[in-house]
């Protein structure tokens, strides 16, 4: 197992105002009326004013840094807060992540994908259900394949809080053991480029974070692959923490290679579920500490995410949430967060889906009745997807967080209890299975 990074961000969870959804609604609602959602999305802006689905993030000039040396501002040379591209850049290099190099498993081998994926096997007596789509599982930041998979903690009686004993199935055993073929992206953070802190700063990366310049293209290279490799088949994906906005951000950009006469696929018509689960959809508790203060690719991500509880929506956010809601009060809520979840309206453009309706749950632990937020980075308000007639937003209770101690002593055991905690495995797999 690799040895665990620092996540993220942690400043606290007590930030100022509410992560309440304004509206009075509550989550954790019933399954979707398709009739409900196609009526929401039929008054949905079309080609908006001021909004664009293409990309909000520049594409680097070149793909690696040099590890030692600070980023200062303005110097366009560094690749953070850029896409990368796994193609050589003009300089002859290419994106660090897609590497196989020292992995600890055998990568999955998938036809066109040279990067890194770890495929989770059948349990004796089960073959692949080939009725059933393959899902694609996306880890969060400073993080490998292995938030996937079962853990108990070798001294579980030293942990603060009642802790597994023995080993719950999660994700990597319970889906192969349904017949579903799974891979899960392996993001490689261990080879992050960028330098660590000072001694007594908080000015590099240490934790080596990444932000969606470093993640989406991985992803989208994997996505696309497996989709030409198996025309036939549906795909479902499910994203945690970065993770989250990391697989809606590939569907846009897969989307336009599409609409842009660069792909012959439109990938929303081979989607079936997307569960994004602890993401920062609409803001990052750590925001204000971060952004513009640090220059590494722990800054630069969150200012792709935004400030959590005064939420105004960052340049990454415009080309995938798009125009905000009036429902919303234009504080959260965008049209383009649920595309093709009508069958039809995706990114400003009706027609846009092949005819086929794409699944959406969300997922996040609830917030304490004051508001404030119990997951260590996002509030329910932060995760939820909107329109809210056509995404399925659940909570947690703030007794479903992760019991097993898993990555760093079980630090934030709630924030990975919206895909570790029973509840959450229950929710996702109920999802896929639906």
């Amino acid at each position: 197992m690799r040895a665990f990074l620092l996540f993220p961000l942690l400043v606290g969870c007590t930030l100022g105002g509410t992560g309440r959804p304004p509206d009075g609604e509550d989550d954790d609602g019933p399954a979707i009326d398709p009739d409900a959602c196609r009526q929401r999305m039929a008054v949905a802006p079309l080609a908006p004013r001021g909004y664009d689905f293409h990309d909000a993030l520049p594409q680097a000039t070149r793909n690696r840094w040099d590890g030692t040396s600070m980023p200062q501002p303005g110097d366009a040379r560094y690749p953070g807060g850029r896409y990368r591209t796994l193609a050589p850049a003009p300089g002859g290099m290419a994106h660090p992540g897609c590497s196989t190099a020292g992995l600890g498993y055998a990568p999955a081998a998938i036809p066109g994908f040279t990067c890194a994926a770890r495929e989770f096997p059948f349990p004796a007596g089960v073959a692949e259900d080939t009725s059933k789509p393959i899902v694609i599982l996306v880890h969060g930041n400073s993080e490998s394949p292995t938030g996937w998979m079962k853990f108990v903690h070798p001294d579980p009686g030293s942990l603060m809080f009642p802790a597994d004993s023995t080993a719950r199935d999660q994700l990597a055993e319970l889906l192969p053991a349904k017949g579903y073929r799974t891979i899960a992206i392996d993001m490689r953070t261990d080879l992050v480029d960028d330098p660590r802190s000072p001694e007594g700063k908080d000015t590099g990366n240490t934790p080596k974070n990444t932000d969606h310049g470093w993640t989406v293209p991985l992803l989208q290279a994997l996505v696309k692959q497996l989709a030409i490799a198996h025309p036939d088949r549906e795909l479902s994906l499910v994203g945690f923490s970065l993770g989250a906005t990391t697989v809606r951000d590939v569907l846009r950009r897969l989307w336009v290679e599409n609409k842009d006469g660069r792909w012959d696929v439109n990938i929303f018509a081979r989607v079936r579920d997307v569960v994004v689960a602890s993401g920062a959809n609409h803001g990052v508790v750590s925001f204000a500490k971060q952004c513009g203060v640090n220059l590494t690719m722990r800054g630069t991500v969150t200012c792709q995410m935004g400030q959590r509880n005064q939420y105004t929506a960052t340049a990454f956010h415009r080309a995938l949430n798009g125009p905000p809601m009036d429902s919303a009060g234009g504080e959260f809520g965008g049209w383009w967060e649920t595309p093709c979840a009508d069958g039809d309206y995706a990114f400003g453009v009706r027609g846009a889906c092949g005819g086929h309706a794409v699944s959406y749950m969300s997922i996040t632990m609830k917030d304490l009745e004051n508001g404030t937020q119990q997951d260590e980075f996002v509030s329910e308000h932060a995760s939820r997807l909107y329109p809210t007639e056509c995404a399925v937003n659940q909570l947690d209770a703030l007794t479903d967080f992760d019991t097993s101690g898993y990555f760093f002593n079980g630090l934030f055991r709630n924030h990975y209890g919206s895909v570790r905690s029973n509840a959450g495995l229950t929710r996702i797999v109920a999802a896929l299975e639906d």
